[in-house]
C-alpha cells in the first residue's frame, strides 16, 4: 500500500510542477506594463483616494497607475479638510504622494458680529380694577359632600359588621 501511495503524491507533483509553470509563462512583467506605482500615504491615516475623478481606496497603500503624466488627487476623510494635488507618474518607476490633514474648524464662517446694547423702559402698572372669575368648585374645595362621604364609611362598618356576626 506503501508504493501505491507514493506513486499518487509523485503524480500530483509532476502535475503540479508544470500548472505552476504555466501559471508564471501567463503573468507579464512589470517591464512589459505602461505606467507606474504611486505610493500614497496621509497623515492622518485611512484617508479616502480619489484619482483622477475614480475612488481607487484608502490610505496608506500603492497603487499601479496604467496612466502617465500628471494625476490630480483629491484626498477626502470625515471631519478633515479634503487636499486636493497632483501626482507625476513615470513609466516604469515609483511616485509617492503624501498629504497632511487639517481638521475641520470649529470657528464658523461668518465673522461674528458685535454685541449690541439695548436699553428698556420700564412703566409702572396699576393694578386692575377687573376680576377674573374662577372656575367652579374651586380646587381648594372638595367635589363631595361632607356629609356623603361620613354616609359612605358608615355604610361600610356596618357592611363588615353584619358579616362577622
Amino acid at each position: 500500500m506503501k508504493p501505491f501511495a507514493s506513486c499518487i503524491c509523485f503524480v500530483f507533483l509532476l502535475l503540479l510542477v508544470p500548472a505552476g509553470v504555466a501559471a508564471d509563462d501567463s503573468d507579464t512583467s512589470d517591464s512589459e506594463k505602461t505606467g507606474g506605482h504611486i505610493t500614497f500615504e496621509t497623515t492622518p491615516t485611512d484617508a479616502t483616494i480619489w484619482l483622477d475623478g475614480e475612488k481607487i481606496g484608502t490610505s496608506p497603500f500603492t497603487y499601479y497607475s496604467e496612466k502617465t503624466g500628471t494625476l490630480d488627487v483629491v484626498v477626502t476623510k470625515r471631519l478633515y479638510e479634503d487636499y486636493t494635488g497632483i501626482v507625476i507618474v513615470n513609466e516604469g518607476e515609483r511616485a509617492v504622494f503624501t498629504a497632511r490633514l487639517l481638521p475641520v474648524s470649529s470657528k464658523p464662517l461668518v465673522p461674528e458680529t458685535p454685541a449690541v446694547v439695548m436699553t428698556t423702559a420700564t412703566v409702572p402698572v396699576k393694578e386692575s380694577p377687573i376680576t377674573v372669575p374662577t372656575p367652579w368648585p374651586s380646587p381648594t374645595e372638595s367635589p363631595l359632600n361632607p356629609g356623603v362621604v361620613v354616609g359612605a364609611v358608615a355604610l361600610c362598618a356596618m357592611i363588615v359588621l353584619s358579616r362577622r356576626g
